[in-house]
């Protein structure tokens, strides 16, 4: 694809792309090598280009509003139900979109935040190793096995790939994709309500990927790492003030991963963030964040599944295979493409008060000619078909807020109100999905390769697009220990379908009002007790790739959740307890392989974790989780069946001993269980129960005045084979034992 080309299609779906944001395009070209150039259709007259539903935000070092966490000062190392070598925290303010920045103990929903520091001790890969002992957070996906990208359930229900996923605030396109975890100062889950905070999205939760934030003093930081087979990564973090005042900052990192997986495949992965702070005034400061990564896969499957036609009384299990078997078929080949950038302004107009307006834009250009592999019988039998894709997806978000605080007697208020305005693009392949002969095959002795990669013309046509508009307040009032927090948001959303003709297909309008009622009793300082109530609304599910309806496109789904927890925060340990019921529209694959949404689904359950110091030296974390997810209503062929892939049981432990001998020298380890459950919605193809661990190492020196750390990982150290799967029955095999090696030097 000539850089001419690509600058057109570029600015053919997203109709104003910076100059900025084209050099990126420009500095990429490297990973786009002989790929096809293809025709985006402009939106047709009088229709809004396409949008995603959701904002948020994250914000400054004061309050904070609905406008993205461009200021948030990043939190002191604060890892909650996770241990470290330090005392276990739920102290730190984290940015929560409509809802303000609050601490942790004094949310009223579950939420989990990791930091960079602890996602470095994991030497985490990808989202699934930071949230791996997250009680109600269950693997549904391996990046490393298939290039469909890592992911995982919240609850029982699988986030959004439209909505459910942030970074600083603002929602992106997360399809099928993997961000190294290099530019990130914190990965933040929000479980409940999302949808309230963030506008449409899944109910179970919304990740946030927090961009690493401009730092007053000089910072240059260099690592070196490596993971088996033969994957190399290099990361640089730099940062500083332009000035000797420290008005003007900023943070540039730059990452990097190149080489072949345990899978015989090949990946490459660059990605660099830059952000900036300008104060222009003591009350007035400006940000600019940006972030760009470009991956390319090779030899790699789409996805993996199991014959709806086939399961049945001598086909109702598959004994798990090594993550190890190249499921993908030589040639063929995926490239992800994203680009994010952000600026605003915020104001601190008045004591105590605040206000904030923030621009965003993401751009996904994703595509994808390999190959689907669907098993036929208990011994590893199957037929392989070759699969294309191509989608772009361009998002275009404004959110505007002010929030302050104010008394009424002896109640005191802490109010937010904000208006948030969200638009989504998504451009399709007209020729997406199967293509040509089926091969077949035995995976336990054969590889797939039939693929149509050489031969990949797609024909991007004007797939869909919504606007959404949603103004949102919330106000909490307190009085003594008592803590009331009441909001409201009100959507207007507005949704077209195409299909591959122009002809449109659909025209959904929704206004709907999703509240939210919160009350807390603090005990103690250290105690907070609440009960939550919210309802929210999701954009509808789209057939995938294995249904016979594939890109057929639903009607948003509403959901409501009731919430009853307990916080505790003690000077050496910390812990909480959850328990939840979520009632939600069903979506699922029938027997005929048809996706469809019909019915009502509820999950309920319980979680539970926590962390202690036992002594100076020792931090011992854990958590656990029970989960009955089941179909209330819909077909007789399902009520009261469970639903697919959600875990009923799961439990974690964890522990770090830093030695006292070696100065400088510690260790890791932990395991994650996960208790069996069904791959389709008439419970008749089982998936078995796992145990998965993993043990580390770390050693900190100095080298004249600069700190040197090295650390070696061994994840999986049993080798288990275990399945997971996001339902509709698809499979992605786990990821085998790995070694991951890094070392970095902190100047």
């Amino acid at each position: 694809m000539t850089e001419d080309t690509r600058q057109a299609t570029i600015r053919r779906v997203n109709g104003a792309t910076s100059a900025f944001v084209a050099g990126l395009i420009a500095s990429a070209s490297a990973h786009a090598e002989n790929l096809p150039t293809r025709k985006i259709p402009a939106p047709h007259a009088g229709q809004s280009a396409r949008p995603a539903p959701h904002p948020a935000t994250s914000q400054p070092p004061s309050a904070r509003s609905a406008v993205p966490a461009a200021n948030v000062v990043p939190a002191p190392e604060t890892i909650s139900v996770r241990a470290s070598a330090r005392t276990p925290r739920l102290a730190a303010a984290v940015p929560l979109g409509a809802l303000g920045a609050r601490s942790e103990l004094d949310t009223p929903f579950a939420i989990s935040s990791v930091s960079a520091a602890k996602m470095e001790q994991l030497q985490a890969a990808d989202i699934n190793d930071v949230f791996r002992s997250e009680p109600g957070v269950q693997e549904n996906s391996n990046g490393g096995s298939t290039a469909s990208g890592a992911s995982f359930r919240v609850r029982g229900l699988s986030l959004d790939w439209s909505n459910g996923y942030k970074i600083d605030g603002m929602a992106i396109p997360y399809w099928y994709i993997d961000l190294p975890m290099a530019n990130f100062e914190r990965l933040q889950l929000t479980k409940g309500a999302s949808a309230f905070m963030y506008g449409f999205g899944s109910p179970g939760g919304v990740l946030d990927f927090q961009l690493k934030k401009p730092v007053e003093e000089r910072k240059l930081t260099l690592e070196a790492g490596y993971r088996t087979d033969a994957v190399f990564r290099q990361m640089l973090d730099t940062g500083g003030s332009f000035d000797r005042a420290h008005r003007f900052t900023y943070r540039l990192v730059f990452g990097n991963e190149v080489g072949n997986q345990y899978n015989s495949s090949f990946m490459r992965n660059t990605s660099v963030s830059f952000s900036t702070r300008a104060q222009i005034t003591d009350n007035f400061s400006w940000h600019f964040d940006a972030f760009y990564d470009a991956s390319l896969q090779k030899d790699m499957v789409n996805g993996v599944a199991v014959s709806s036609s086939a399961i049945g009384p001598n086909f109702n299990y598959l004994a798990p295979i090594s993550g190890r078997a190249p499921f993908g078929a030589p040639g063929s080949w995926k490239t992800n493409d994203v680009k994010v950038f952000r600026t605003g302004f915020d104001w601190n107009f008045a004591p105590g008060w605040r206000a904030g307006i923030a621009y965003g834009y993401t751009h996904l250009d994703e595509r994808f000619p390999s190959n689907q592999v669907t098993f036929t019988s208990t011994n590893g039998d199957y037929f392989s078909r070759a699969f294309e894709q191509d989608r772009v997806l361009g998002y275009h978000q404004v959110d505007a807020s002010t929030e302050g605080h104010f008394q009424t007697g002896p109640l005191k208020h802490d109010v937010l109100i904000g208006i948030t305005w969200e638009r989504q693009d998504f451009a399709a392949d007209a020729t997406a999905g199967l293509l040509g002969p089926t091969e077949y095959g035995n995976i336990h002795s054969d590889r797939p390769s039939i693929t149509d990669a050489t031969n990949f013309t797609p024909h991007l046509y004007h797939y869909l697009d919504n606007v959404q508009v949603a103004p949102f307040w919330t106000d909490t009032i307190s009085w003594r220990k008592w803590s009331l927090l009441a909001g409201a948001r009100y959507t207007d959303y507005q949704e077209n379908d195409f299909s591959t003709s122009g002809a449109q297909t659909a025209a959904r309008r929704n206004n709907p009002v999703t509240p939210i009622v919160s009350l807390s009793y603090k005990v103690d300082p250290g105690i907070n007790a609440y009960f939550s109530y919210v309802e929210a609304m999701q954009t509808g599910g789209i057939g995938g790739p294995t249904n016979v309806n594939y890109m057929q496109v639903f009607g948003p789904i509403r959901s409501q959740e009731y919430e009853l927890g307990l916080k505790v925060q003690r000077r050496i340990w910390s812990g909480t307890v959850a328990l939840y019921r979520l009632d939600t529209g069903s979506a699922y694959t029938n027997a005929q392989n048809y996706y469809t949404q019909d019915g009502i689904s509820r999950y309920q359950g319980v979680e539970a974790a926590g962390g202690v110091r036992v002594t100076r030296d020792l931090t011992l974390n854990g958590s656990i989780t029970y989960l009955n997810a089941y179909y209330v209503s819909g077909p007789a062929s399902v009520v009261d069946h469970k639903l697919e892939a959600v875990a009923p049981f799961q439990a974690s432990f964890g522990a770090d001993y830093a030695i006292p001998l070696v100065h400088g020298l510690s260790v890791n380890g932990g395991f994650n269980y996960v208790g069996p459950s069904w791959l389709d919605a008439a419970n008749t193809f089982h998936l078995q129960s796992y145990l998965v661990g993993d043990l580390g190492a770390s050693y900190v020196t100095q080298v004249d005045r600069h700190k040197l750390t090295f650390r070696a990982t061994v994840k999986n150290i049993g080798n288990e084979r275990y399945w997971v799967s996001r339902g509709s029955y698809n499979l992605f095999p786990g990821a085998p034992r790995t070694v991951v090696l890094s070392m970095r030097f902190d100047l």
